[in-house]
């Protein structure tokens, strides 16, 4: 009886005290600064909730697909030649048809090119055309991405450009190189070139071609030039004074054979100076570049002059090519290139272009097999990369099946356009004159001068 007694008593203060605690927090909690906070008991209802580390798992970046440059073979082939890609690292397209360049690139396996290329005044966006300046760049960068490499200089050659060396030179080279960044980008114009400094009676680190060198320091641009044995110091000074500035030369090969030792010492202490070995020094023959001899007003009788003493001294060319740039490739296999310097129009023909870079393929050959492909497009390749890709959207006349002016048609616009006598013209009278020639459906021919 006791026990039973016991036993109701104890559920009795249970009960009584649950109770007491339930009222308890329903009470609100009074903080010393007046808050109130309202508990609530756990129940049944309410898991518990354990903090869960959620394992992190790296994004991988969103990369733009882009159109790959596949690399080409040649088509024209030659037993014991080097057989490879090549990329040619100074081309003077000024007389070039860019159509039939492209065929002709193609057939001899010339994937890549530095570009000569002829850009003067302030191009304007509305008068770009497909035979001149930068809308030729433009037209061909459509076309062929990834291919130009370009450069450019005012299309005036060698000593008559001499005398606007400084200030006015500068201000065409800025004017230019703005208007062509305001059209085609920032990243379009890849360098200065070629500068025609062995025509100079200045010295090639004179004051004013080095402030021409501050500007392409500035934009982040290479800069090729002509230089001669007897200034091979200035050089020197030149690449010490910009470090950062990629710089590329050829010489002719009297210049070469008289400054060869220095100039393997300069290369060898100097990481930013590069040397296009160009078919035009090649094919030297009674100590004459003969591109350039046999350039005339009959293209054919050009082409016949040029085959008839190329196809006699072959051999004799080959072999004296080999020796005179072998110690170079040997001294610095990744600092020399290959190029064809080519400006004449007749050699832009099969017959002679072919032949130029049949025998540079022979030559190449005549090289160590490990530098061979150096030569031919490795160097430049990582040097200066692949080409431009153009904005398709830049509207480029298309002139290129327009009739050459006529000498009244040219002499109208220069009356119309009050054109002055002189070597570039105003961002004005050059926007007139090419607006005047356009009206005409006809276009304007100017051959570069080039060495």
């Amino acid at each position: 009886m006791k026990k039973m007694f016991l036993i109701l008593f104890i559920i009795f203060l249970s009960t009584l005290i649950y109770g007491c605690v339930q009222e308890a927090v329903k009470e609100p909690i009074v903080a010393e600064n007046g808050d109130t906070t309202q508990k609530l008991p756990p129940t049944e209802a309410t898991p518990v909730v354990k903090e869960v580390v959620e394992e992190v798992v790296p994004v991988e970046p969103v990369v733009e697909k882009t159109e790959q440059f596949e690399m080409f073979e040649p088509v024209l082939t030659y037993d014991g030649a080097y057989n490879g890609p090549l990329y040619g690292t100074s081309e003077q397209v000024g007389s070039a048809s860019m159509d039939n360049y492209f065929k002709t690139l193609d057939r001899n396996g010339i994937n890549f090119f530095i570009g000569m290329f002829g850009i003067s005044g302030e191009p304007q966006v509305d008068t770009l055309i497909s035979d001149k300046g930068l809308g030729e760049v433009i037209d061909a960068a459509q076309k062929h991405p990834h291919r130009i490499i370009p450069f450019f200089n005012p299309g005036i050659g060698g000593e008559d450009v001499e005398q606007y060396l400084g200030d006015t030179l500068l201000g065409w080279y800025k004017e230019t190189l703005a208007a062509s960044k305001n059209i085609a980008g920032n990243d379009f114009i890849r360098g200065f070139g070629e500068i025609e400094t062995q025509e100079w009676t200045a010295r090639h680190n004179d004051p004013r071609v080095m402030e021409l060198i501050s500007i392409a320091k500035k934009n982040k641009i290479n800069f090729m030039f002509h230089p001669v044995a007897s200034k091979i110091d200035d050089v020197e000074k030149m690449v010490e004074a910009y470090p950062d500035t990629i710089f590329l030369i050829h010489m002719f090969r009297e210049d070469l054979d008289k400054s060869m030792s220095r100039l393997i010492t300069i290369m060898k202490e100097h990481d930013n100076l590069y040397f296009s070995m160009d078919a035009a020094h090649i094919i030297h023959i009674n100590n004459n570049d003969i591109i350039y001899q046999y350039d005339g007003t009959n293209k054919q009788l050009s082409i016949s002059q040029f085959v008839s003493a190329f196809d006699s001294k072959e051999k004799s060319v080959m072999n004296a090519a080999i020796s005179a740039y072998k110690p170079l490739v040997d001294a610095v296999p990744d600092k020399v290139m290959w190029g064809t310097e080519i400006g004449p129009e007749y050699a832009f023909e099969p017959e002679v272009f072919d032949r130029a870079v049949k025998i540079s393929r022979f030559v190449i050959a005549g090289f160590d097999k490990e530098h061979q492909e150096a030569v031919g497009y490795k160097n430049a390749l990582r040097v200066f990369g692949q080409g431009v890709v153009a904005d398709a959207g830049i509207k480029v006349l298309n002139t290129r099946s327009w009739f050459e002016c006529t000498d009244a048609q040219m002499s109208d616009c220069d009356t119309f356009c009050e054109t002055p006598d002189t070597d570039v013209l105003t961002a004005e009278d050059e926007a007139c004159f090419q607006n005047c020639v356009v009206g005409k459906r006809c276009r304007e021919v100017v051959e570069m001068d080039t060495g």
